[in-house]
């Protein structure tokens, strides 16, 4: 390929940082993934410099490193997973010498571009490696924007920034140092925690852990609010739909290392649709969600007077709406299957296997059975022990169709700050409705104006349809939509 610079340029600007900000957390990736517990960064005029106890790299996979089209590796084997690393900084570098050691294997290359063309040669092993196995990345930086802001104070920032869960001992790594400091994680200091909630849990076979904290002082922006980690790295802020009061004084941190499967190439996003995110994202939302009501912070919105009427039977018509046959795919997506799913329970019988997992509920039947098998045990919220399906399980059960939850409720906040006008809040399950947004209000106004309530029913409906078909993630939401208002005028208005 003649234009290497290009490629490289493409690649850099699908991250949602500086260039000197992505080679600090690319190559941060890659001692990571190579297993390190020790890792030491040095920043002097013009020179960064990363040196790592890590595994090493062997003849084959070093000869990869070099592969400018090589912009990917195997996801599940660590954060670094697009292959980036020192790459990332190529064209704004006068040369990047990389030293490697692994157990069969010591080697080094200078890398840098010549003109147009992009070249790598081997040079004598500088040594500058401590460690009996590792590598040694050393960038020489070109450009006046990146040696305005080279400093070990901003590698420090960005460390804290995007690895604090990796400087908080989460991970194997034990020591970090900047220009031979160590660097301590940023963290809340007990006295100021007001209140904290553990998680820690497996939901599909996968494990999620960490903590949400709220402070009694403000928290510093960067830091505000829960964050989700892969491998380390901490990928993006998620409050999961939830609106705390003093939002600024919330912070957590949930690790997630499976959902590498869907992390985007810039690694600061997840592929939204996936059910994967969805599961995820709706089984971490209650238990942020109940915390939240727990502890008070969630703003208490009744609804008014005037509402409580339309909401009730709007709450009921959904309802009935989503139970009927032709909408059963939809309603089986809906809130994880909460409405109505397909669940396991033990049974000697069972020619599938599953394992005990934390969270419990009863089912109230078989669906369609009169309450045959009432009271059985399945995964859910409550405290105890549940029962999943786990192709690696030793429990024997059966899949069998039970009525999980009654169904959705509809809820009211107000929230001008939200583009949104509605979402859903995970742990009631409901439909909040923001009667803040100017849609609301136009519908609020012309039902007070006409002394009629279909243009509010109509709003709510509309808004609750759209929030569901999102929810359950299905193919065509415009058709499945008209679907949903077929559906409910066939039931509730002829």
């Amino acid at each position: 390929m003649s234009d290497w610079k290009k490629l490289i340029r493409d690649f850099r600007d699908q991250f949602p940082y500086d260039p000197l900000t992505a080679l600090i957390v690319e190559t941060f990736a890659n001692a990571l993934d190579a297993e390190a517990t020790r890792i030491d960064i040095n920043v002097d005029g013009e020179k960064y410099a990363i040196a790592d106890d890590g595994k090493g790299m062997t003849d084959y996979s070093f000869r990869e490193y070099h592969n400018i089209a090589s912009l990917t590796k195997k996801r599940g084997e660590g954060i670094g997973f697009a292959g980036v690393g020192a790459k990332v900084f190529l064209d704004r570098a006068d040369g990047i010498i990389t030293e490697t050691r692994s157990t069969f294997f010591h080697y080094a290359t200078r890398w840098a571009f010549y003109g147009e063309s992009l070249q790598w040669e081997p040079i004598a092993v500088p040594d500058r490696l401590k460690y009996p196995t590792g590598t040694y990345v050393e960038v020489k930086v070109k450009t006046d924007e990146e040696l305005s802001k080279l400093s070990s104070l901003f590698v420090e920032r960005v460390l804290k920034q995007y690895y604090n869960a990796a400087l908080l001992g989460y991970y194997r790594l034990k020591r970090v140092t900047v220009n031979g400091k160590e660097i301590e994680p940023w963290q809340i200091p007990e006295d100021k925690i007001e209140h904290i909630k553990r998680v820690n849990f497996r939901y599909g076979g996968h494990r999620i852990w960490g903590f949400f904290l709220k402070s009694t002082v403000p928290i510093p922006e960067e830091f505000q609010g829960p964050f989700i980690v892969v491998y380390g790295k901490t990928v993006m802020q998620e409050w999961f739909r939830q609106y705390p009061l003093k939002s600024e004084a919330f912070h957590g941190l949930i690790l997630a290392d499976y959902l590498i499967d869907i992390l985007r190439t810039s690694k600061s996003d997840f592929e939204r649709t996936s059910m994967l995110w969805r599961k995820f994202h709706g089984r971490v939302g209650r238990v942020f969600s109940i915390w939240l009501d727990e502890i008070g912070a969630k703003p208490n919105m009744p609804p008014s007077t005037d509402l409580d009427q339309m909401t009730k039977e709007l709450e009921k018509s959904i309802n009935d709406v989503l139970k009927m046959p032709e909408l059963s795919d939809l309603a089986n997506n809906i809130f994880q299957n909460l409405m109505q799913k397909t669940t396991a329970i033990r049974s000697e019988q069972g020619n599938a296997l599953g394992i005990a997992t934390d969270g419990v509920q009863a089912t109230t039947g078989t669906l369609g059975g009169l309450g045959e098998g009432k009271g059985v045990n399945t995964i859910g919220e409550e405290e105890g022990k549940g029962i999943a399906e786990e192709e690696n399980g030793i429990t024997p059960i059966e899949s069998v169709r039970r009525r999980i939850r009654s169904g959705i409720r509809i809820g009211y906040d107000e929230k001008p700050e939200n583009p949104l006008e509605g979402w859903i809040d995970p742990g009631k399950p409901a439909v909040i409705i923001n009667i803040a947004h100017p849609a609301w209000k136009v519908a609020e106004g012309l039902t007070l104006q006409a002394r009629d309530e279909r243009v509010r029913v109509y709003h709510t409906l509309r808004t609750i349809f759209a929030v569901l078909v999102e929810e359950a993630a299905v193919e065509f939401p415009k058709e499945t939509i008209a679907k949903l208002f077929s559906c409910w005028y066939s039931s509730w208005i002829k």
